[in-house]
């Protein structure tokens, strides 16, 4: 959309005076919640390994791998942001930052000042990467409260959604609850901030998106379609999942108990046993003995709907009686018969 001249000339004076407030002073603080949560994690998962819940211990331990490397990044963010802090900021001229809000339009075709909320975004084209579809994502930048540290602050939206079966926070495999982890462009995105050039600033943040870090994602884009395992907790490919007929839990192809009669695939939980040869069957697919009333598949009634054991007996219980009625010839002293 096409911004008025007002309107651009009135954002760009926003933002000179939003740089023109800042002071040198840097936050030094220490990313103590991510260290706390990486101690609860680590206790968390020795409970469960000292109660054999070794399943827990796994999923507490895949939680645990995310929450160290978003500490690390941490640390290594504010040791970038130290070394800058005493480098200088100069403030660009209002027709500085006004030409590069007219440049937006003829490098992203639209985009969006909102003066009311403070406002500027841009929107991307749909974003794939190694054969995954992440769709379009809106680059947000709002300008914070006079003299607050940083002047700005941005989002990452995803315009179509596609996240990963396993995280619906994650969204790209570098974005989680709209945050983008920048990784090697925080302090390029921070300084082209920090000095006005807010094309460089949505420019750096589009080619995040249209880069992957094997190293460092929220979700690997090997696991993008995969899920966890409801009864082992592994996580598998779509290729290698199954679903549970009755609960609709997924589970990877070794949990998968599949029924004697109908092939569906079922949980432990839901499955059970035929009476007579033990087989997997589901509830629907067993059938009672008219005799006996065990549980049996339809493999192990015959037409008259008797389990093997009962079908047995009953036929024992015919031949018999016909051995009674037969009477052995009567023989004469004189041996002739009678």
């Amino acid at each position: 959309m096409k911004q008025k001249s007002k309107t651009v000339w009135r954002m760009a004076s926003l933002v000179e005076k939003q740089l023109s407030s800042q002071t040198s002073e840097t936050n030094t603080g220490l990313p103590e919640a991510a260290w706390l949560s990486c101690l609860r994690l680590i206790r968390m998962r020795q409970q469960a390994q000292e109660r054999g819940w070794f399943r827990a211990a796994a999923k507490v331990e895949r939680e645990l791998i995310t929450e160290v490397l978003q500490l690390t990044r941490q640390l290594v963010t504010l040791q970038q942001e130290l070394e800058s802090a005493t480098a200088e900021k100069p403030v660009p001229a209002i027709r500085i930052v006004y030409e590069d809000l007219l440049a937006l339009e003829e490098e992203f075709g639209d985009y969006i000042i909102d003066l009311k909320n403070k406002t500027i975004s841009v929107v991307t084209e749909s974003v794939m990467l190694e054969g995954v579809y992440l769709g379009a994502f809106e680059i947000r930048l709002e300008l914070a409260a006079l003299n607050s540290d940083p002047p700005f602050h941005y989002t990452v939206i995803a315009q179509d959604p596609q996240p990963p079966i396993t995280n619906d926070s994650v969204t790209h495999p570098h974005v989680q609850y709209d945050i983008v982890c920048e990784g090697d462009a925080r302090v390029p995105i921070r300084r082209s901030l920090e000095q006005g050039r807010l094309l460089d600033f949505f420019v750096l943040v589009t080619r995040l998106l249209l880069t992957y870090n094997p190293e460092s994602p929220y979700v690997a884009l090997s696991d993008w379609h995969s899920a966890e395992c409801s009864e082992c907790a592994d996580v598998v490919t779509s290729d290698e999942q199954a679903y549970c007929t009755n609960c609709e839990n997924r589970l990877c192809l070794q949990c998968a108990n599949c029924c004697a009669d109908c092939n569906t695939s079922f949980c432990h939980d839901c499955v059970t046993r035929c009476e007579v040869c033990r087989d997997n069957c589901c509830e629907s697919c067993l059938k009672e003995c008219g005799l006996c009333r065990s549980s049996c598949c339809s493999n192990c009634l015959d037409n008259e709907e008797r389990c093997p054991i009962c079908e047995t007996q009953e036929d024992e219980e015919i031949y018999e009686p016909d051995q009674e009625t037969t009477s052995p010839e009567t023989v004469s002293p004189a041996g002739t018969s009678l």
